[in-house]
């Protein structure tokens, strides 16, 4: 019985049309290497999800515009820095809409939030 051979498989080091420079994707890889990603929406997610998306999105501004740390935002939201670590890479799933609205009204205590 004859063994099949295979053909080497050709590469390019050019990334195709489009994509980002092998320089962008190793400095990208080297700045969340060991961080927790986060985590995208599904497009058929529901309602509750939808919701604590946007939620976490509330404190992913309000940590850029105060120019804190994670470690700030921690203490002022009286939570571990694993707590606001899941929230700002959007890992909300330990997290009822009430805790997060919560910890919100905790940095932000005159917001108003719509639900549509």
């Amino acid at each position: 019985m004859k063994k099949a051979t295979r053909k080497p498989t050709k590469t390019s080091k050019t990334p195709p049309k489009g994509w980002p420079s092998e320089e962008i994707i190793t400095e990208a890889e080297r700045k969340m290497k060991g961080g927790l990603a986060s985590k995208l929406i599904s497009p058929d997610a529901g309602p509750v999800e939808r919701a604590k998306h946007e939620l976490c999105e509330l404190f992913i501004r309000y940590r850029r515009d105060e120019e804190i740390t994670q470690r700030e935002l921690a203490k002022r939201l009286e939570v571990t820095e694993n707590r606001v670590s899941e929230i700002l890479h959007y890992h909300h799933e330990q997290f009822t809409i009430d805790r997060l609205l919560e910890l919100l009204h905790r940095v932000k205590p005159g917001i108003t939030v719509k639900v549509a």
